[in-house]
């Protein structure tokens, strides 16, 4: 299958049909018509998320409770290398894989999350969806021993679970970054996230919407603009060839399914743990090497901040409009008045400075108080008038130093 094909080729639509008819035979089919569809949206994720592992916690609770696993569960954090696991159902993972599931030991669930995975909401939820899938065929003994193949059947089941648009969205994502260098530029990264292609989880998305019978609408609003259009691919393709998918999966009639779960019922509050009832210490990010500036000496350099000067520009403008409409009321001579006066205010605005790191790549705003830069680390030795002249200061600086040392 290319990267441009909206549907799974034949063979791989046959093998996802008989892999999620499998599925519904080994587990609680229910779980695939009854449970909500779970969509980013803060409604369904409404506990406090913190940079911290009580955060990250809660974050795996409520995806328990969507799944209805009945166990408790423990977190732990590393940067770059994965903890190890002695437990029995740990699954393999690739090297350097930023969610892990652990195993279980009793009636306790032990996951690992990399660092680096904190600051990515959409990253974290789809990534911790995919574990607690794995947690879900641990615990319900679902388990192949090809490792390839129990990848593919839990990103299935993920879907199964009800996470399909989550894990869907983050399948393949297109994501851009500002970057301030003295200019800004842009840069276009593309993100996969899972084992199956996102095709073949749109297909299987689609799968279970249309053996649903409903939920369409909510779930296409909700999926990312290349994903959007794979799954109504796979929709038109079951409509017009799978007419009978219940059967074939092995539903039992719709009219006999128990009612819908409530979605009201799955987001309650979950309740204090004795590791909620702690402090949230959220973890200080890690500075880039790059911009590790701690222990040299850094500047303060006055700039204009576009960014403030458009956002204060706008009310402004807004303003003086205002003023001009109601000024064309009074007398004609008014209106000059009126742009006169919100010109200068807007020309003053552009006179507005902020001191911020002479370090190119931090740029980090300061007050006229700071004495170490909260960007990259460096000592604030003074002010300068431009970037440019931070290594002459810097060197300027040493000098007054070494002749202080040499007359004591």
């Amino acid at each position: 299958m290319s990267g441009f094909d909206a549907l799974p080729d034949e063979e791989r639509r046959e093998w996802l049909l008989a892999r999620l008819g499998e599925l519904l035979r080994r587990a609680d089919w229910q779980q695939f018509v009854c449970t909500p569809i779970v969509l980013p949206r803060p409604e369904f994720f409404p506990d406090r998320f913190t940079r911290s592992a009580s955060g990250v916690l809660r974050l795996i609770r409520r995806l328990f409770r969507y799944a209805d696993l009945e166990l408790a569960a423990e977190v732990e954090l590393y940067e770059g290398r994965p903890p190890p696991s002695q437990l029995t159902g740990a699954s393999y993972h690739h090297e350097g894989a930023a969610g892990l599931f652990l195993g279980i030991d009793g009636e306790v669930a032990y996951f690992g999350v990399d660092l680096a995975l904190l600051d990515d909401p959409g990253g974290i939820t789809a990534t911790l969806a995919h574990e607690v899938a794995h947690a879900f065929r641990t615990h319900h003994a679902l388990c192949e021993d090809d490792r390839d193949l129990e990848e593919a059947l839990t990103d299935l089941t993920t879907v199964f679970l009800g996470f399909g648009v989550l894990n869907a969205n983050a399948a393949l994502r297109h994501r851009s970054q500002a970057i301030h260098d003295g200019t800004f530029r842009s840069q276009w990264s593309v993100q996969r996230i899972g084992y199956l292609s996102p095709q073949e989880l749109c297909f299987a998305l689609a799968v279970q919407i249309y053996a649903r019978g409903t939920g369409r609408e909510a779930v296409e609003a909700c999926l990312e603009t290349n994903q959007a259009s794979w799954f109504r691919a796979a929709m038109r393709w079951l409509a017009r060839e799978r007419p009978g998918l219940e059967g074939e999966l092995g539903l039992p009639p719709p009219e006999t399914w128990p009612a819908p779960d409530s979605v009201a019922k799955l987001t309650r509050p979950l309740g204090d743990t004795h590791d909620e009832l702690e402090v949230d210490v959220p973890i200080a990010p890690a500075l880039p090497e790059k911009v590790a500036n701690v222990g040299r000496p850094v500047f303060r350099v006055w700039r204009r901040q576009r960014a403030d000067q458009a956002m204060l520009a706008l009310p402004i403008a807004i303003a003086g409009l205002l003023a001009c409409v109601w000024a064309a009321t009074v007398h004609d001579a008014w209106i000059a008045v009126a742009v006169v006066v919100t010109a200068g205010a807007i020309g003053l605005l552009g006179r507005r400075w902020r001191p911020c790191c002479s370090e190119p790549e931090c740029r980090v705003l300061l007050t006229r108080a700071s004495t170490t830069c909260p960007g990259c680390g460096g000592s604030v030795a003074g002010d300068i008038e431009r970037a440019e002249d931070r290594l002459a200061a810097e060197e300027a600086l040493r000098l007054r130093a070494g002749d202080r040392s040499g007359r004591s």
